[in-house]
């Protein structure tokens, strides 16, 4: 029987809501800030910012003009929008969270570029418009399997471009390492990680008609990733 078997989308949008409203805003966003961290958390900022270097070598490799549409799904505290917004992207800038996208548009307004990003409070399963890419951060890897299809699918619809976006893959010994961060101190854990296995991941490029162009696994210390380039198949 599938793990999965009894998850409830609206029930897991309002613990991620809750969550990223809650303590998970002031531990990810000094996480992706300036403030001093412990050892754990200070190689999760340096793996993500690895992560990002990566996606917007990425993003330039396509050769998208000037303007084009990006929507940044998950956008936290807003530091992959704003990069976008400073190279010239119109970006549509959407989080669960009210309190990361407020942030997310103070950031952008001391950074200069806010009237080139949109704003808004939406999941990654309800947004809506048409982009020239899509990306998706450090989001999905919160979405167990059959979560992921869902929310993932919604994203794939949004572009005729790529999709580029994390996830986490499977891995005994991290799977260990997670279920054994349950008796660290509090301070200490993450929100829980659902790694994706490959037949689960090769199911949702199915389901949504994608084909994985590119894959890339960052890790840094505690920070753990795939990134992926996803394009549709050609029917």
């Amino acid at each position: 029987m599938s793990s999965t078997s009894s998850f409830n989308a609206e029930e897991h949008k309002n613990m991620l809501r809750s969550y990223f409203n809650g303590n998970g805003f002031s531990r990810w966003s000094s996480i992706y800030g300036n403030d001093k961290l412990s050892t754990v958390r200070s190689t999760v900022r340096q793996g993500h910012a690895v992560m990002m270097d990566r996606a917007f070598e990425w993003i330039r490799s396509l050769d998208l003009p000037k303007g084009a549409r990006i929507l940044d799904a998950g956008c936290g505290t807003g530091l992959f929008s704003i990069r976008l917004a400073e190279s010239g992207y119109a970006v549509k800038a959407v989080d669960i969270a009210s309190q990361m996208v407020e942030k997310a548009r103070q950031e952008s307004i001391a950074k200069g570029v806010s009237d080139r990003i949109d704003f808004e409070v939406n999941t990654i399963e309800e947004v809506q418009g048409s982009y020239d890419a899509v990306v998706c951060f450090d989001v999905l890897i919160h979405y167990p399997a059959e979560g992921f299809v869902d929310a993932f699918g919604n994203l794939s619809t949004l572009t005729k471009g790529p999709v580029i976006f994390t996830f986490a893959p499977y891995n005994r010994v991290l799977a260990f390492q997670h279920w054994l961060g349950g008796f660290f101190p509090k301070k200490e854990r993450r929100t829980t990680i659902q790694m994706i296995r490959d037949n689960a991941m090769r199911d949702a490029m199915e389901t949504t008609n994608m084909k994985v162009k590119s894959s890339e696994k960052i890790s840094f210390g505690f920070y753990h990733t795939m990134l992926v380039h996803a394009e549709r198949s050609p029917k």
